[in-house]
C-alpha cells in the first residue's frame, strides 16, 4: 500500500474509532454525545465526561505534537482515549475524573506514535526511550533554564549517554527526506525534475539480514553457532549433524527447534 494511502486509511480508522469528535464542530459533538448517552444509563455519563473535557484531550495532543506528523492525527487519538477514559471511568472510586483520564489519554497518543508513526520503524526499546528522553529534556529545559547535556539526561533516564544519543538520533526515522539530485546544475530551484536511482544494490539486503541474524545469534552458545553453521553454512541434514556430534537425529532436532524459537523471538521485540 503507498505511504499516502496508508496514511489516509489511518486518518479514516480514527475518525470512526473516535466518533469523528475532531471532524465535527462542538455542537455537533455535543449534540451525538447526548444521543449516545441517553441509549444506556452509565453511557449517559460517559458521554457527558467526554463533551466536558474535549479540551484536555486537545491540550494532550498538543503536548506530544511531533513535528512532520499531522498534529488532525494525534488529536483524534487523544480523543479516542478520552472516549475509553469516559466508558471506563467508576466515580467514587478514589480518584478524579482527569486524575484518571489523563494517563489513558496519554498512553494511547504515546502507543499511537511508538508503533504507527515511523518510516522505518527501530526496536520497541528505543522507542520508548525516545518518549522518555523528550519527557525529561521538556523538564529539564524548565528546571535547568538551558539545554540539557547527555549526561543529565541519562541521569534524568537511567540510560547511559550511548543510549540516550541512539535515541535521539532516531527522530530522523520519524518522517522521509526527499532525495535531491546530486548535481543540480542548469536547474532553477522551482523546475527540478523527478530523480530516481538507477540501481537497486542487492548488498544492501545481505547486509541486514546478516545484521538481523547477528542480532538474533548474540549472546549464543559455542554448541548452538556450531550447529548453526553445521546446518545453514555448511547444509549437513540433521543425520549428518547428528552423526558429526555423537548425538541422536531427535536430539538435533530439538536443540533446532529450540535455538530457532529463541532467534525468532529476538527478532520479533
Amino acid at each position: 500500500m503507498e505511504p499516502e494511502s496508508a496514511a489516509m486509511e489511518s486518518r479514516g480508522q480514527l475518525t470512526v474509532l473516535a466518533g469523528g469528535l475532531a471532524e465535527e464542530p462542538a455542537d455537533a459533538v455535543r449534540e451525538g454525545a447526548a444521543r449516545s448517552g441517553a441509549a444506556a444509563g452509565g453511557a449517559a455519563d460517559a458521554g457527558a465526561l467526554v463533551v466536558e473535557h474535549l479540551g484536555l484531550a486537545d491540550a494532550l495532543a498538543r503536548r506530544h505534537r511531533v513535528p512532520g506528523h499531522d498534529f488532525e492525527d494525534i488529536r483524534q487519538v487523544a480523543r479516542m482515549g478520552l472516549v475509553m477514559a469516559a466508558q471506563r471511568y467508576r466515580e467514587g472510586a478514589g480518584h478524579g475524573f482527569v486524575q484518571f483520564a489523563v494517563p489513558t489519554i496519554s498512553g494511547t497518543i504515546k502507543r499511537y506514535l511508538r508503533d504507527q508513526s515511523w518510516v522505518v520503524r527501530p526496536p520497541r526499546s528505543l522507542q520508548e526511550l525516545r518518549l522518555g528522553v523528550k519527557e525529561a529534556r521538556g523538564r529539564l529545559v524548565q528546571e535547568l533554564g538551558r539545554e540539557p547535556s547527555l549526561a543529565e539526561l541519562a541521569s534524568a533516564t537511567g540510560a547511559s549517554a550511548e543510549q540516550v544519543a541512539e535515541a535521539r538520533s532516531v527522530e530522523a526515522a520519524m518522517t522521509a527526506a526527499a532525495i535531491e539530485p546530486l548535481d543540480t546544475s542548469g536547474e532553477a530551484d522551482g523546475e527540478r525534475t523527478a530523480h530516481l536511482v538507477p540501481v537497486t544494490d542487492p548488498g544492501f539486503e545481505q547486509v541486514e539480514l546478516r545484521q538481523m541474524v547477528a542480532c538474533a545469534l548474540e549472546g549464543a552458545s559455542e554448541q548452538d553457532l556450531r550447529l548453526v553453521r553445521l546446518r545453514f553454512v555448511e547444509e549437513m541434514s540433521q543425520s549428518e549433524i547428528a552423526a558429526e556430534l555423537g548425538v541422536s537425529q531427535m536430539q538435533v532436532s530439538r536443540l533446532l527447534r529450540r535455538l530457532l524459537d529463541r532467534m525468532r523471538r529476538k527478532m520479533a521485540a
